[in-house]
Parts: C-alpha cells; sequence; structure tokens
C-alpha cells in the first residue's frame, strides 16, 4: 500500500482487530467502519495493522505478527509503554484517548509498515514541548505563537527542530499526525493533555 492510497483513500487500510475486551472491541470496529480509510478484518493474516491489548496476552504476541501493531491498552505508567514499544508495537495508545488518536495511529502504521522497535525518545526543551502540545491540540502555529508570546516563525522552529530531532534518530515525520502518533507512542505529550483547555 502506497502513501498516496492511503492519503486519497482510494484503498481501504485493512484492520484486525483481537484481543480487546469485547465492549471495546466492538467499539474500535465500529469507528473502523466509519472512517473512510480503513475497514476492519476478521483475522490478522489478511490485515495490514493490527490493533491489539498486548497487556491481554503479554507483549510476547507482538512479535507474532508480520505487519505494525498499534498497542490500544488501558493507562499505563511509562515504563510499561517503553516496555510495549520496545517489544514491538508501532505504537501505544491509551484507551481514554480520543478515536483520532488511534485512527492517526493505525494510518501512520500502514504507512511505515515497520515496527517501532523501542527507538530512543528525543529529548526537547520546555518550550519545544509546550509548543508541540498546543499545536498538535489543533492549533494554528499563529495561535500558538500568541499563546507563547512569541512569533509564528519560531513556533515553526520549535517544530522543525523537533522533526530534526526525530530525524537523527532514523524518523521521518513529515505530517503533524506523524508527529502525534510518535509524540503520544513516545510519551512526549498525554492523549487527555490534546483536550485540556
Amino acid at each position: 500500500m502506497s502513501i498516496e492510497s492511503v492519503d486519497e483513500a482510494r484503498w481501504w487500510i485493512r484492520v484486525g482487530v483481537g484481543d480487546l475486551m469485547p465492549v471495546i472491541e466492538e467499539g474500535v470496529r465500529g469507528w473502523l467502519r466509519r472512517d473512510r480509510r480503513t475497514v476492519p478484518v476478521g483475522t490478522s493474516a489478511g490485515a495490514d495493522v493490527v490493533v491489539l491489548d498486548p497487556l491481554v496476552r503479554g507483549s510476547r504476541v507482538l512479535t507474532a505478527y508480520e505487519k505494525p501493531v498499534v498497542a490500544f491498552c488501558p493507562p499505563q505508567e511509562q515504563e510499561v509503554v517503553a516496555a510495549v514499544l520496545a517489544a514491538g508495537a508501532y505504537a501505544f495508545v491509551p484507551q481514554n484517548g480520543h478515536r483520532q488518536a488511534l485512527m492517526a495511529a493505525i494510518v501512520a502504521a500502514a504507512r511505515t509498515r515497520t515496527p517501532h522497535a523501542g527507538q530512543p525518545v528525543p529529548r526537547l526543551s520546555h518550550r519545544e514541548r509546550t509548543a508541540l502540545l498546543w499545536w498538535l491540540r489543533s492549533m494554528t502555529k499563529a495561535s500558538v505563537a500568541r499563546r507563547m508570546g512569541v512569533s509564528p516563525h519560531t513556533v515553526d522552529m520549535y517544530i522543525k527542530r523537533i522533526r530534526a530531532k526525530y530525524a537523527a534518530l532514523g524518523l521521518h515525520l513529515p505530517t503533524k499526525a506523524d508527529l502525534l502518533v510518535r509524540a503520544l507512542a513516545d510519551g512526549l505529550v498525554e492523549a487527555e493533555d490534546l483536550v485540556a483547555g
């Protein structure tokens, strides 16, 4: 599947869903059916991406898949998140987060088709982290600049620096969705922070 096919929605991303509580699985399948980019499939064999809770059967289950796995779990301590990512999950999305975070993780995983494999996390300055958080809340860079008391150019430089830090680790994150998924997976932002005032 090419990036273009995902972006233009000419092809659906086939998503296998498993190892979730039944009510959670039903909700995820509903989200997948309503999103024009995705379709749930019965098994992981025909899937492009797999969504599961590795804590149900243990993180060893992640190595059984030859496709990206998005871990969709109850909120966990950072050490657990790091262990799940190190075990091979592409991204970790907490179940108390927004549907958009899960969908962004699925789309990003379909684009890369490679697991996270425990990449190191870049160090961000306080200002970089603040700019990233507010920008990921769907604010414009101009709005973020006003809130931070800096110019839009400065906010743009913060975001470029964050992307450069990821690039130095071998991760190319060209879109806001890519950066959102990675920042959530790496614990640089929390899902609940994205909706806070």
